[in-house]
């Protein structure tokens, strides 16, 4: 190519890994960015609706004078003939969650590329960074691929390898991954703007696909040991938050760290048992340890079926705590 490539983003109308992508690429003299495709209106990605600083990508795409298209399905008709007006080089997709099916994928005049935030072949699917966490994973990485009919299987484009401690949140994978994500765009776009795009196939072998956690892999058993109740706890940080289910409501803990035996309100008590005194704020003991919350939310307005996790209260506790999670808990 002699002229800038022309790309089409692909990314939800919420998404903090697109927003900086779009932005990334509204700047780049190699990229001539000729469209927005983003979801419908009120259609917003469940990763980042609890988060503060939330992002709009069609304002963002508006304030750019690019055309934004926001189709139901991207699989549409409509929406695929609105796609070859702008006449796209590639398609690029950054944290975009319907799948592309074939007329989509032919569209584009080189290909369509996929940011995926993670080390593929390892990793494939919606919800990387809880299972990295959970897995107290150490060497992680991004990857941009070439796009085809199979989630997250197309031949490899470019990679970055990231080293963890295997002790993030989730959230702060997240946020190195994403990173990292921007930096593997600037080492892709000038391959987009000559047209060479060699890529290696993925080995299979190595594959590990994971869809988004169900509700209780968020659940917080306290017979488990310390290390275990914290893997959940990082998984689930900054939010949703690890679970504590009760009639009527639940807890949620968002932050959380291991007492040492010096630091324990008293020694290792039955799993569940909560203390609370001036020195530890609130601990509950699990299978060989106390965990001291740092950081929980209350919903009392959710209602939870199966999978409840009651709390025992003992007179570490203070009243105020005691009688709400004696009134609140099973």
């Amino acid at each position: 190519m002699t002229r800038p490539a022309r790309v089409v983003l692909l990314s939800e109308a919420n998404s903090k890994f697109g927003a900086p992508l779009l932005a990334d690429l509204l700047a780049h003299p190699d990229v001539e960015v000729v469209g927005l495709l983003t979801r419908s209106p009120g259609v917003l990605c469940s990763y980042y609706l609890d988060e503060p600083d939330p992002v709009d990508l069609a304002e963002q795409g508006a304030r750019a004078r690019i055309p934004v298209l926001r189709p139901k399905n991207v699989n549409d008709p409509e929406a695929i003939t609105a796609l070859n007006a702008l006449e796209p080089d590639y398609l690029l997709i950054a944290n975009f969650q319907q799948i592309l099916r074939e007329p989509v994928l032919a569209l584009p005049r080189r290909a369509v590329i996929n940011f995926h935030p993670s080390p593929l072949p390892r990793y494939a699917g919606l919800a990387p960074f809880f299972w990295m966490a959970l897995n107290e994973e150490k060497d992680a990485g991004v990857t941009a691929l070439i796009t085809t009919p199979g989630v997250d299987e197309g031949p490899v484009l470019a990679q970055r390898p990231v080293r963890l401690n295997g002790t993030e949140t989730s959230g702060e994978i997240r946020d190195r991954l994403f990173t990292e994500s921007r930096s593997l765009l600037h080492d892709v776009v000038p391959r987009l703007a000559t047209g060479e795009l060699t890529a290696v196939p993925q080995d299979t072998r190595q594959r590990s696909y994971f869809s988004n956690p169900r509700p209780e892999d968020t659940v917080i058993d306290w017979s488990w040991t310390a290390d275990r109740v914290m893997r959940v706890v990082r998984a689930c940080a900054p939010q949703p938050g690890a679970l504590i289910a009760m009639n009527g409501g639940e807890i949620r803990i968002h932050d959380a760290r291991i007492l040492s035996e010096a630091r324990a309100p008293a020694p290792v008590a039955a799993p569940g048992t909560v203390g609370s005194d001036a020195r530890h704020g609130l601990a509950i003991s699990c299978a060989d340890a106390w965990i001291e919350v740092v950081s929980l939310s209350w919903h009392p307005e959710t209602v939870l079926t199966g999978h409840h996790q009651g709390l025992r209260v003992d007179h570490h506790l203070s009243p105020d705590l005691a009688g709400l999670l004696a009134s609140r808990g099973e």
